[in-house]
């Protein structure tokens, strides 16, 4: 599988702000985002998902929605991915959030 991190910004998802992009990893035309929960029961976990866009009129804004990966190797080799990338390096993402004056993302 030929991989490649596409966008490595670290950024609140919309609709959702208490989970932090980590990356975005392209495959072809598919493509899988990094997120790492910030706070509540899940904080600390990291997910993979796939990027599924809703719209086909190209005229208006496209949204998009995330979806649960089934096929464990694809998951298994997206996280060894992220790893070797340093998508998930939590040391370096609290790093740049400090040096990016975003601090408050972490606490609320």
């Amino acid at each position: 599988m030929a991989f490649k991190v596409r966008n490595s910004n670290l950024f609140l998802l919309p609709g959702n702000p208490h989970m932090l992009h980590l990356g975005t990893i392209e495959e072809g035309f598919r493509e899988f985002i990094v997120m790492a929960c910030l706070r509540g029961p899940k904080k600390g976990n990291i997910y993979i998902e796939e990027v599924v866009l809703n719209s086909v009129d190209w005229s208006d804004d496209v949204f998009a929605h995330s979806k649960f990966i089934s096929d464990d190797a694809l998951a298994e080799d997206l996280a060894r991915f992220a790893e070797m990338s340093g998508l998930t390096d939590m040391k370096k993402v609290f790093e740049r959030i400090h040096v990016m004056g975003k601090s408050q993302w972490l606490v609320g």
